[in-house]
């Protein structure tokens, strides 16, 4: 029936490609037979062959014919065209169309047929042989290209079903070239770009051994500086190989960026989604009541806890446990709970009880008692004898006053500034005898006269870290300060908030915020060389006032303390330094403001916290022995900034403190 000259070896090559389809197509050529010899031309054709092909599970049609088989289709086609006239060509009364299938096709694939009568009606039938090799010419023509890509009309699948020169599939085709004999020659010397390969391969492996170095290095700095603050608290937290802590924020907003930011920068810390028990560290803006009842308490005072230690000889984990052993320090378990605030609400945020215990410590101190805070009093009712007592001093002073509320202060907008005693006395009449009034007591407090940053009013607000671990209260002074501008020039008979309050949340309501300095911030170099021209060492004059001020305050407020494991507070101090160049304590706060306005200000910020967790986070959950190669990069990040300043410990301050009160009892 058909001529055909494929040999067994032909006929393998195109077995090999799979994943593809070939389309032989013979066009349709006009019969020159009777009806009568066609109709028993397609009976001869059609018992041979379902003879020839019904154990080869081919599919037959009489009108257009269409095999689905492999490529041994053609040795099957080659024997029947044999048994047919002696190989020559008869007349082929329809179009038909052979597809080649691989093994990899599903079966179940639906027959595509192609009704080629219509379209091929006016071609001449060509030799079906010529046909093959001109396939074999194109199928070698692609096999020299990088990737084989038949033209099929089926799409192709992902790039890992295509077929390349380099697998195994292909390789079979290159069997037919001679390999040449292997001729023994001498390895030539290497070149220059390949000595420089060398060099620099080795080079590599050089830094990498630096590397490492330089990571353990880094790692034993960051145990030696943990364990020194561990033994601060003679305690001792064993580090594991590896272990991972989870931690959880509550109500994620502005001021917890930067937290979650240093979070994952710690890679042994998971965030929970969930607010559960069995997270280490609960970070929140308000106080937890319930994780801090679950603490435990300590005494004031522990005469047994009355010890210094110094462990800085020491260079090894190993070491580590061996020194803590033999120093009897408390061995604190890994799962500890931290939660960043003390109990400490009553004493800070009721701004009248700070008031009543700064003044009651400066009198059994027996300190001037407007030594760094203004005159301040609180006023309940109008008959208070405070109040009368400050309405006939001042009656004819003619200074500015403020008037904040003596329970919790929210923001500024409370803050009443008056220009005159009469102003104060006609405003705390009118308040206090409205019965729909929020606030129960006022405190009325003098406007400190401030020294100006170019024309403008400016203070400056520093942090105090507040710890309390194993029964130990620390109190650290963060070394930088930062301050705040106003955007108006100052002027005693300007009232306006803008420019008597330097606080963010006002300021950013003017518009020339950031005007003059960026954020309306100033760092410490530029306050060190502001006061420079006053011949003032602003780092070591002022900053070192600001920490005795901040000492005092502590120690007047320690005796109100209930102290818990494992807990740690951030306090914002303002202060102002007047026309003498004396700086005062204005304002107090718990939980102060975190949220960036400049880029200075978010590394300043950034640089605090992460002091922060240093002391806290890093002290009862340092980082694990081993560190995934991936992960010893971060090291970088762990710098050592000792930029807190310790000014009150316990052990030591405690009893003098204790005493000091007792006698007051007694």
């Amino acid at each position: 029936m058909f001529q055909s000259s494929l040999s067994h070896k032909k006929l393998k090559q195109i077995d090999i490609r799979k994943n593809h389809h070939y389309y032989l197509n013979a066009p349709y050529q006009i019969s020159v037979l009777t009806p009568e010899q066609q109709k028993f031309e397609q009976q001869n054709e059609s018992v041979n062959s379902q003879q020839s092909y019904q154990n080869n599970s081919y599919t037959q049609y009489t009108e257009d014919l269409y095999f689905r088989k492999h490529s041994k289709l053609f040795r099957d086609l080659r024997s029947t065209s044999n048994q047919n006239n002696n190989n020559q060509l008869n007349n082929i009364n329809q179009s038909f169309i052979f597809r080649i299938k691989s093994k990899n096709h599903l079966q179940e694939e639906p027959l595509i047929l192609d009704n080629l009568g219509q379209r091929d009606k006016d071609k001449k039938t060509k030799d079906l042989v010529k046909v093959l090799h001109e396939m074999k010419k194109k199928r070698q023509k692609y096999i020299q290209k990088e990737q084989f890509i038949p033209r099929s009309p089926i799409p192709l699948l992902k790039r890992q079903n295509c077929i390349y020169l380099d697998e195994p599939q292909v390789e079979k085709l290159a069997n037919h070239i001679k390999t040449l004999p292997i001729i023994n020659k001498r390895e030539p010397g290497l070149n220059n770009a390949q000595q420089n390969d060398t060099q620099s391969n080795f080079q590599k492996l050089t830094n990498h051994g630096n590397l490492e170095e330089q990571f353990q290095s880094k790692l034993i700095s960051l145990q030696q500086f943990i364990f020194q603050l561990q033994c601060n608290y003679l305690l001792y937290v064993k580090q594991s190989q590896v272990r991972q802590q989870t931690y959880f924020i509550e109500e994620i907003n502005q001021n917890d960026q930067i937290i979650m930011q240093l979070m994952k920068k710690r890679w042994w810390w998971c965030e929970s989604l969930e607010k559960s028990e069995d997270v280490q560290f609960y970070w929140s803006q308000k106080l937890n009541q319930q994780i801090l009842q679950k603490q435990q308490t300590h005494a004031l005072f522990d005469i047994t806890k009355k010890r210094v230690i110094n462990p800085q000889i020491i260079n090894n984990h190993e070491e580590f446990l061996k020194f803590a052993q033999e120093q009897k320090l408390t061995f604190i378990q890994q799962n500890s709970r931290i939660h960043n605030h003390l109990d400490l609400y009553q004493i800070f945020n009721l701004k009248k009880n700070l008031l009543k215990f700064i003044n009651k410590y400066q009198t059994l101190a027996n300190e001037e008692l407007q030594q760094f805070f203004p005159y301040s009093i609180n006023v309940a009712n109008i008959q208070d004898p405070q109040f009368n007592i400050y309405q006939i001093k001042y009656k004819l002073t003619n200074s500015l006053w403020l008037v904040k509320p003596g329970e919790q202060l929210n923001n500024h907008s409370q803050i009443k500034l008056c220009q005159n005693t009469k102003q104060v006395s006609d405003f705390i009449t009118s308040e206090l005898k409205n019965s729909n009034r929020v606030v129960d007591s006022f405190i009325i407090q003098q406007y400190i006269k401030p020294f100006l940053y170019q024309k403008r009013k400016f203070d400056i607000c520093a942090y105090i870290l507040i710890t309390s671990f194993n029964g130990i209260v620390r109190v650290y002074f963060y070394d930088e300060v930062i301050g705040r501008t106003s955007s108006k020039e100052y002027s005693d008979n300007d009232l306006d908030p803008l420019t008597h309050f330097t606080n963010s949340q006002i300021q950013k309501e003017c518009k020339s915020f950031s005007l003059y300095e960026s954020g309306n911030k100033l760092s410490t170099e530029k306050l060190q060389e502001f006061f420079k021209q006053f011949k003032i060492n602003f780092r070591e004059i002022m900053i070192s006032k600001f920490k005795r001020i901040a000492t005092n305050i502590f120690k007047s407020m320690f005796t109100q303390m209930v102290l818990r494991d494992y807990n740690f507070e951030i306090v914002g101090l303002n202060f102002i330094v007047d026309t003498a160049l004396k700086p005062w304590l204005i304002d107090a706060n718990l939980n102060p403001s975190l949220i960036p306005d400049c880029p200075f200000h978010q590394k300043f910020l950034t640089q605090l916290l992460d002091s922060v967790f240093q002391y806290t986070l890093d002290l009862l959950h340092p980082p694990p022995l081993n560190w995934p190669q991936n992960k010893k990069q971060l090291i970088e990040n762990f710098t050592i900034q000792d930029r807190f300043s310790v000014i009150f410990d316990s052990r030591f301050d405690s009893e003098i403190l204790l005493e000091l009160y007792q006698k007051d009892i007694n």
